[in-house]
């Protein structure tokens, strides 16, 4: 589809017509307004040979500005500009067609609709309003300046005489035929207008249609579209048809006999599988209920062992505790016959102040000295044991 798309442009972009210069284009909508203007500009100053009036020229040239407005949305500038931007259309409308692409029976193709694309392509080129108009502004002005230029140049009949009445009904003649300079400007206009929009719409017409028939096959017709269903639903028939044809033959049943036969089979062998996977798996959930119950017994041996190991330490303890405080009133009378006998030594010596004394007055102090480190010796092994 991408292929195709791509090659429809490339011929779109063949077809293009030569562009023209929108400005020569411009130049010519508004050349007869200005020289119809400089015309009638310059009979007011007296350069050729008639007569108009300031109020005629003022309201041709309010005519001729709007003309200079209204020269933008012609069709002939639309149809250059249209030309100009080619390049942009052809990218606008290969976006179109790719937003609305749709399937049907293998291709693909767009659903929307040409004709509204260009039409809302071409509202962006030039204001449809003042186009349509356009072609009747110009000479309603045209009237409106003529009773505007008669109602400034008509006197009031008010003279006696009537070579004063002869002369005001000569002012009222002149000043009308001044007045009809702008009508003839409105319609000059019109025409010139009406023209040149049925010229550039003609030459739109063409291109577009030169456009359209270029990428018809980027859009769907509703003639395609019909019979592109109905040949689909053909299809359908037939698909249809040869399956009742092969649900309607008896290979076809031996063939479904054949494979539920196989199915069933399959669903026994699975049936039996799964007995087995669920005896196999029973047996193995009674194995480990009996691991499990003899590991509770065996846990329940270890905490009676553990009770019995805590209160045989609980008596160790207490039997620890209760030597501890017996050696240590043991050490305390121990101490207190050291220090009677020590203190009846040096009584006996001061009594006897000879040398044998003192020393076994010392060999004793060793020997009670040697009898307390003993004891505190095992004192401190008592209490690392608690």
């Amino acid at each position: 589809m991408q292929e195709n798309m791509n090659e429809t442009f490339q011929n779109l972009a063949a077809l293009e017509a030569p562009k023209r210069n929108c400005a020569l284009v411009y130049l010519k909508l508004i050349l007869l307004p200005t020289l119809a203007y400089l015309y009638f500009l310059l009979g007011f100053l007296g350069i050729l040979h008639f007569k108009v009036g300031i109020h005629s020229v003022v309201l041709i040239g309010f005519i001729y500005i709007v003309s200079l407005i209204f020269a933008k949305h012609n069709g002939e500038f639309g149809v250059c500009t249209f030309r100009r931007y080619s390049k942009e259309f052809q990218t606008e409308l290969h976006e179109y067609v790719s937003k609305n692409l749709m399937p049907i029976g293998g291709k693909m193709k767009s659903n929307a609709s040409f004709e509204n694309f260009i039409d809302t392509y071409a509202k962006g080129i030039r204001n449809d309003n003042y186009a349509s108009v356009a072609a009747s502004i110009f000479p309603t002005m045209g009237i409106l300046g003529t009773f505007i230029s008669i109602a400034l140049t008509l006197p009031d009949f008010s003279s006696q005489s009537a070579g004063a009445l002869e002369n005001e009904i000569s002012l009222l003649l002149s000043g009308v035929g001044t007045a009809f300079y702008v009508s003839i400007y409105g319609i000059l206009l019109s025409l010139w207008w009406i023209f040149f929009e049925k010229r550039g719409l003609s030459r739109f017409d063409r291109d577009v249609a030169l456009i359209q028939n270029s990428t018809a096959a980027l859009f769907w017709t509703k003639e395609e579209i019909e019979q592109a269903y109905l040949q689909e639903n053909l299809q359908n028939f037939e698909r249809i048809g040869k399956m009742f044809e092969r649900l309607s033959s008896n290979d076809f049943f031996e063939r479904l006999g054949k494979s539920i036969e196989t199915k069933f089979k399959l669903f026994d062998e699975m049936l039996s599988l799964e007995a087995t996977a669920v005896k196999r798996g029973a047996e193995h959930i009674k194995e480990g209920m009996e691991a499990l119950s003899r590991s509770q017994d065996r846990q329940r041996d270890l905490a009676v062992i553990h009770e019995d190991i805590l209160t045989k330490l609980s008596l160790f303890n207490e039997s620890t505790t209760s030597l501890h405080v017996r050696l240590m009133h043991s050490n305390e009378a121990m101490l207190k016959t050291n220090e009677e006998l020590l203190r009846t030594l040096k009584e006996t010596h001061m009594m006897q102040g000879d040398s044998t004394a003192n020393e076994e007055v010392e060999s004793l102090k060793e020997s009670l000295k040697i009898i307390d480190a003993e004891t505190e010796e095992i004192i401190q092994k008592m209490d690392a044991l608690k």
